[in-house]
Order: C-alpha cells, then structure tokens, then sequence
C-alpha cells in the first residue's frame, strides 16, 4: 500500500487501508472522522488518501456540528 501508518492508530489506519478493497469491487465508499480538535484526523484522512492510490477522492472542510446533532 505504502501509506504510512499514522502513530498509535493503527486499529484506525487498517480499517482505512481496507476501503479501497469495495470501490474497486463496484462498491460505493464513505469515509467520515468525528473527534476532538488535534487528535489526529487530519493525519487518518492523509492516510487515507494515500491508501486510495490512483483512485478518484473527494475531500472537504470540517465543520464542528454540536453532539446533539449526531444523535
């Protein structure tokens, strides 16, 4: 894959890396990380865009949406 893992996540960075496996089966995909500010989802989003390779990705901005939104 030679996407670094980010440190300490690697639960996290192994589910990632195992995504791209349905798109390229014909199987849509989502991505979506919610946490606190600074604990590393920026660096889990960069991992999975280098675990995508050569496939298309959309990436956007974060927005902090209170608790009782995702509820």
């Amino acid at each position: 894959m030679g996407a670094s893992e980010p440190h300490g996540r690697k639960r996290e960075a192994d589910a990632i890396a195992e995504l791209p496996a349905g798109p390229r089966a014909g199987t849509s995909s989502s991505l979506v990380l919610r946490g606190e500010p600074g604990i590393g989802k920026t660096a889990l989003l960069d991992h999975a865009a280098a675990a995508a390779g050569d496939m298309r990705l959309v990436r956007g901005p974060g927005a902090e949406i209170p608790d009782t939104a995702c509820q």
